[in-house]
């Protein structure tokens, strides 16, 4: 080959090389393998109980969609702050864990807004599969149901898992929790005094951190009670707006929560209907706000206190403030509401006849449900209808106020709470209720029943009205007393206003007026961690060929390693036959008795009841009583009452029985611990040989890093080539 083509050629070899080079800088080249693929999975994390005390449902879901914690640790966390606080508040009467955790399992994420929380349901008229329905009559304490009513089923499609049941008092006919069959429920913040009724246990559970929400009915204050008595936001809806809510009948059901953030997420989302919207603007509202019981009875001085600190707060937000007084008869409004509470003794007659064929007698119920049980012998359908009629007079009366006064702002309840073994009733109308069968006229006994519940109303007579209306309230946790009891203020607002409600709550909490038990702790996610909670492959970053050397980051994690109880429960499975149910609601009682002559709806607190039927649903709107038919069906066989006081050693025995299993599964635990352990290791060494031979120079690296000398090499060749054949011509 001729020289000058040599030259050419060793030209053309060089400007190649030089591009080769240029192209692999601009474009790396990346190794990779099965032990080095970059993953997205998230950083776990360890809850401690406090962090999982002081944190919110919405809070929790979102950890579990993020993968951060799982629904098992969640359920078994709520598990280990009820073993504590169970024993002092005596919240719950029913467990679940088994349950809950295989529903945990088959659990879909499909957006929903509480996926994986857990979540209590209220023992009365709340139906769960297997769950006690006994609605706190010894008699019955062997009912339980076969299905999940509407009211459980609405909160497990939002993503809950129901882990148990709460403590209530018999028919749910009190303002307190004294059940006769489970025992009183005291406040987490001081178990000597009352929780409140009649949903006292679900108020303890979500106030002492056992879960962050529960079920509630509200048929005369029974939500907003105990949110007053345990530091908590406690709304009633609008009559019939809310899923599982009838559009008739005072009761409304809807869950206790620890936060504004909640209740306006579990409003939303339970919404069935089209109401007014969030207001744009508060400023400038009026609101009307008076402290005198509408009955005449006394008000504390802490409630009256507490009234006055949030009128301070509302003037210098703006607010225009007026002191009034409500144009409402309070003691004719509360003794029809005692007539209508005449059906929930009707109901215990029913009941009885079911279970023990034969009619009640006094020492089978609680002296209350005795005296509303002869009272409604003499109680006719024409007498409820006037008690009706005037509640839809005072509804009028009340929505023309709203219209000057959106807002009116009164104590949710008189006073602090009641001392845990204080009776509300006194020897004297004891006596009254075991000769209230010989009194002959319908005023004689209804007097009798007005006459012995005043004691126990003088510590919440504010509550009754919305209920009688099916207009919105809100209890707001904003007073603590010098005894350091929690005490609630409540907001009332006109017929579908109840966003209305929920912005003045998020006011009141975002500036920091609420005063709770437990506050919110933050959550740190660790950026990485040798020994977490959670089955996830070690991860390597990719190696760039740009670089001789780089660091693999790895995140290794522990298996999950979940402890299984034993839960004593008091799901029985034995069967009875026709129950009765409020209309659209699991938690309602309609009057049913062969021998009464009345129709009627039930409406105190009383009409939180359940009974059951066989397998069909039925919806009422009639605001006479009629039997109707549910799914909530019953089944039986009781297991021992865990928080039954008779039963307290059997408690003990299961307690120490746990901790058995409790250490023997510790001691698997460390076992699978120590394992874990080993494997990362192993891994951990694993990544180092793969770091220090990506650390070895490879032959394409030794090639791309020399090729411009070898470049420069050949033009200084071809240079010489040509000055040889310039030199010999």
């Amino acid at each position: 080959m001729p020289i000058k083509n040599h030259i050419k050629l060793l030209l053309a070899t060089a400007v190649l090389s030089v591009g080769i080079h240029t192209h692999a800088v601009e474009v790396p080249v990346a190794t990779t393998s099965s032990s080095t693929i970059v993953t997205d999975t998230p950083q776990h994390t360890n809850l401690t109980t406090d962090e999982y005390i002081s944190m919110s449902a919405t809070d929790l879901a979102k950890l579990v969609r993020e993968k951060k914690v799982t629904t098992e640790e969640l359920i078994d966390l709520a598990f280990q702050v009820n073993d504590i606080e169970n024993p002092r508040t005596n919240a719950l009467i029913t467990t679940r864990k088994d349950l809950a955790l295989k529903e945990a399992s088959e659990m879909v994420d499909n957006g929903q807004p509480f996926f994986g929380v857990p979540i209590v349901m209220k023992g009365l008229g709340h139906s769960i599969v297997g769950g006690s329905n006994s609605n706190g009559l010894d008699f019955n304490k062997h009912v339980t149901t076969k299905f999940n009513g509407r009211i459980a089923k609405s909160l497990q499609d939002l993503g809950f898992v129901i882990i148990g049941q709460s403590n209530y008092p018999q028919l749910g006919l009190k303002n307190v929790t004294d059940s006769t069959l489970y025992g009183p429920t005291g406040s987490p913040w001081n178990p000597n005094y009352q929780a409140g009724g009649s949903s006292g246990g679900s108020g303890a559970a979500v106030a002492s951190g056992v879960v962050p929400v529960a079920s509630g009915s509200d048929a005369g204050g029974s939500i907003r009670i105990p949110a007053s008595w345990n530091g908590l936001v406690g709304l009633k809806p609008s009559r019939g707006i809310i899923s599982g809510n009838a559009k008739t009948g005072q009761v409304v059901n809807f869950p206790l929560a620890k936060n504004m953030e909640d209740t306006t997420a579990l409003f939303e989302n339970l919404l069935t209907s089209d109401i007014n919207p969030t207001p744009a603007n508060l400023t400038g509202i009026k609101v009307g706000y008076t402290t005198t019981s509408p009955v005449g009875t006394p008000v504390s001085d802490d409630a009256k206190q507490a009234v006055m600190n949030a009128v301070n707060f509302l003037n210098s937000k703006g607010f225009v403030t007026e002191e009034i007084s409500i144009p409402v008869d309070g003691i004719k409004l509360m003794h029809g509401y005692y007539e209508m509470a005449t059906a929930s003794g009707s109901l215990a007659n029913f009941l009885a006849k079911q279970t023990l064929k034969r009619s009640l007698h006094i020492d089978d119920v609680d002296p209350v449900t005795w005296a509303l049980y002869q009272a409604s012998e003499l109680v006719h359908k024409e007498d409820l209808e006037k008690v009706n009629a005037y509640n839809d007079e005072v509804k009028e009366t009340m929505e023309a106020l709203y219209k000057d006064y959106p807002l009116i702002l009164t104590p949710t309840t008189a006073s602090t709470a009641p001392g845990l073994t204080e009776s509300l009733l006194t020897p004297e109308y004891a006596e009254q209720i075991k000769h209230i069968d010989e009194l002959k006229t319908k005023d004689e006994r209804m007097k009798v029943v007005y006459d012995q519940w005043l004691n126990s109303l003088a510590y919440t007579p504010f509550t009754q009205l919305a209920n009688l209306t099916g207009q919105p309230a809100i209890s707001l946790p904003t007073y603590v007393s010098k005894g350091n009891l929690p005490l609630g203020i409540q907001f009332n607002a006109a017929t579908n206003q109840d966003r209305l409600l929920l912005e003045i709550g998020k006011l009141f909490e975002e500036n920091n007026q609420f005063k709770q038990l437990h506050t919110k702790k933050d959550v740190v996610i660790p950026e990485t961690s040798d020994t977490m909670t959670s089955s996830t492959e070690s991860t390597t970053e990719t190696e760039s060929s740009s670089s001789l050397s780089s660091e693999s980051e790895t995140s290794q994690t522990n298996n999950t390693i979940s402890q299984s109880e034993n839960e004593s429960t008091q799901e029985t499975t034995s069967v009875t036959d026709t129950i009765l149910s409020e209309s659209n609601t699991d938690s309602t009682t309609q009057t049913i008795s062969d021998e009464s002559k009345n129709s009627t709806t039930s409406t105190s607190e009383t009409t939180d009841v359940t009974v059951s039927s066989s397998q069909q649903e039925s919806s009422s709107t009639s605001s006479s009583s009629t039997l109707i038919t549910e799914d909530d069906n019953t089944l039986v066989t009781p297991a021992p009452e865990t928080t039954d006081s008779t039963e307290i050693s059997s408690s003990k025995q299961s307690s120490q029985s746990a901790s058995s299993e409790t250490s023997e599964t510790s001691s698997q635990t460390d076992t699978n611990s120590q394992k874990t352990v080993s494997k990362n290791k192993k891994v951990n060494n694993d990544n180092q040989e793969l770091n220090s031979l990506s650390r070895l120079p490879k032959t394409g690296e030794v090639v791309q890093k020399y090729l411009p000398f070898i470049g420069i090499l050949i033009i200084g060749l071809a240079a010489i080539f040509w000055y040889m054949k310039k030199k010999k011509q």
